[in-house]
């Protein structure tokens, strides 16, 4: 506040002593108002998989998407922050009650923000599952029971070799989708069969 006149000063430290206790420094007196968190492009958020099409609201697998349907629909799911450097995506469902690998979907582009039900995005791909199909296979627990089925997607920082296909085994599809990743979103959905 050097040069200016008495009555200029005064008025200005009147109006910093009514916004906030201040110190004599020039700085902000440990009891002033600071921001807390800035917010900053970078930020994207985390890299999720949620749910769309074919979860109830619990969150459960509706019958459509089971071997309850004659349908058997793969389900609709949502992806959000997708890592830098991401190649492609690969996607997996595998029942955590008997670890049966029910889909593995491959060449999913990385600028994807998700998949529609019963729907493979262009250059995606379906790889051989536990059931010797290569496609969506459905929750399909014994009846009276419940499973829990473990959605996972990764994103992978080269592409899968085409030759990983319907007839690669799943566990080393599995694998090899697993060596390439280096992030990963995950969901699980039970379905309980009556």
């Amino acid at each position: 506040m050097r040069g200016l006149p008495p009555l200029a000063i005064a008025v200005a430290t009147a109006a910093l002593l009514t916004c906030a206790a201040c110190s004599g420094t020039s700085g902000p007196a440990s009891g002033a108002h600071t921001p807390t968190t800035r917010t900053t492009t970078a930020a994207a958020g985390p890299f999720t998989l949620t749910r769309g099409q074919g979860f109830d609201r619990s969150g459960a697998f509706t019958s459509l998407m089971t071997c309850d349907d004659p349908r058997d629909y793969s389900p609709g799911l949502n992806f959000a922050n997708v890592p830098t450097g991401t190649a492609e995506l690969a996607l997996t469902m595998v029942d955590l009650d008997i670890h049966k690998i029910h889909w593995l979907q491959l060449g999913i582009p990385a600028r994807a923000h998700g998949i529609s039900a019963h729907h493979l995005l262009p250059g995606a791909r379906e790889a051989l599952n536990d059931f010797g199909e290569a496609t969506y296979d459905g929750p399909c627990p014994p009846h009276g029971s419940t499973h829990r089925y473990q959605l996972t997607l990764y994103a992978l920082h080269e592409p899968m070799p085409t030759a990983f296909d319907g007839s690669t085994p799943p566990a080393r599809t599995l694998q090899e989708i697993k060596r390439r990743a280096f992030a990963s979103a995950a969901l699980v959905a039970p379905y309980t069969r009556h």
